[in-house]
């Protein structure tokens, strides 16, 4: 099973393998439920591998879903100690679970982890370098001094030396991302041999993520306070600063003389809200912009826009970036947005230089924002979307277990 040569395969573009022996798999990642990028990432991913006939065992410290049939979940006791310490212990309680469970069965053909974590034989970077992110995406709501501030407390270098022991201390492990982007930096910053780099692409539903019906279109618009009449432009994300609602507010207000019946719907978690309403107000489109707050099914909430914008300070492979395509919809982002790589601009929407100047995000809403060929641009989102299925990244992941090297007798497990 784990005597095969590992092999780098580069993008999900190669098809996977057909079907080979079952797996006994322990998945390691603290949260697990279907609301955030990553976390349904790991959700589909074993959902995936129980229905295809693998054992899943998933180890973590906060469920909010029920688990996918066959899957088992092993779950820490929940202790209110802050998030440092949290990760800490999350860390050392993971080891000694998948230990104390390999004494009493059998050892696991792969312990795969999704976050920082040590021991594993296989690691998916799926949020991108921490030190790429705090360099760029980390507290930008603030002053330049506070962002170092922020950048330098005990957590954040805490996930930072988690991420350096884990990639550079466990020289057998292979490394998945998401994108290109990230598997360079992590190359470059951590000196990691190409071959231990595999790129598998972001899988999506493509069940549940789909073009809206005009009847679905219209009862979310509904909902919203919209029309047919009303061009809408969709922010979906957590941490609205790092996805650049700054660029996308002062983007509208550049418009919004020109264009009476353009709308920003604003979608996600926020910390700060009161900080992003009263820059609308200043700016003078407080009455242009709908605010929907956390996002618990952002299937639907795609269904009511004409275009998503994800003018992105920072993200690894934006998940939403997928999700959008599959529902029909342009999208306008960031190069420094890992999932843009898989767009044809002007085919399926626009990559904008980053920063992103609110100056070039309006020229590009402009664009993408009321066009009379909006069910053939559909089928062509749609289309790319088709290429990345959910099942075919969770194949491919399968590929990569059973092409890992035979597991050195002093290995530990994750701690």
């Amino acid at each position: 099973m784990r005597s095969g040569a590992r092999a780098a395969r580069a993008s999900l573009g190669a098809s996977p393998r057909a079907p080979a022996s079952p797996v006994r798999v322990a998945l390691v990642f603290s949260r697990f439920h279907q609301q955030g990028g990553s976390e349904r990432q790991v959700y589909m991913l074993s959902r995936d591998l129980s229905a295809a006939g693998h054992e899943v065992h998933v180890f973590c410290r906060l469920v909010r879903d029920s688990a996918p049939p066959g899957v088992l979940l092993h779950v820490m006791p929940r202790l209110p100690l802050g998030p440092l310490l949290e990760l800490l212990l999350f860390s050392a309680w993971a080891r000694r679970a998948i230990a104390s469970y390999e004494r009493r069965h059998e050892p696991f053909d792969v312990r795969h982890a999704f976050g920082r974590t040590l021991g594993q034989d296989v690691y998916r970077v799926g949020g991108g370098s921490h030190r790429t992110y705090l360099d760029h995406a980390h507290a930008l709501e603030r002053a330049p001094w506070l962002r170092r501030l922020a950048a330098a407390t005990p957590l954040q270098r805490l996930k930072v030396s988690m991420e350096e022991r884990s990639l550079r201390g466990e020289p057998r492990a292979v490394v998945i991302t998401n994108s290109a982007m990230v598997r360079d930096d992590l190359a470059r910053r951590y000196d990691l041999d190409a071959q231990r780099l595999v790129i598998i692409r972001n899988g999506v539903d493509l069940d549940l993520f789909r073009p809206a019906s005009a009847a679905e279109r219209a009862g979310t618009r509904r909902a919203w306070g919209l029309d047919d009449s009303h061009q809408v432009a969709l922010v979906l994300g957590a941490a609205y600063a790092r996805k650049g609602l700054q660029p996308a507010l002062r983007a509208l207000a550049l418009l919004a003389a020109t264009q009476p019946k353009l709308r920003l719907v604003v979608a996600g978690k926020e910390r700060r809200p009161r900080l992003w309403r009263r820059l609308a107000q200043q700016l003078g489109v407080a009455d242009r912009v709908v605010w929907l707050g956390a996002c618990v099914t952002p299937e639907t909430t795609y269904r009511g826009a004409d275009v998503f914008v994800l003018p992105t300070a920072y993200d690894a492979a934006a998940n939403s970036t997928l999700e959008a395509l599959a529902c029909g919809l342009p999208v306008i982002t960031s190069a420094m947005n890992g999932a843009a790589e898989i767009l044809e601009p002007g085919t399926h929407g626009e990559v904008l230089p980053s920063p992103v100047h609110p100056d070039d995000l309006a020229a590009a809403m402009l664009r993408w924002i009321d066009r009379d060929d909006r069910e053939q641009l559909a089928t062509r989102t749609r289309t790319v979307a088709s290429r990345y299925p959910s099942s075919h990244a969770s194949q491919r992941v399968v590929d990569v277990y059973h092409d890992l090297p035979p597991r050195l007798p002093t290995a530990g497990a994750i701690s």
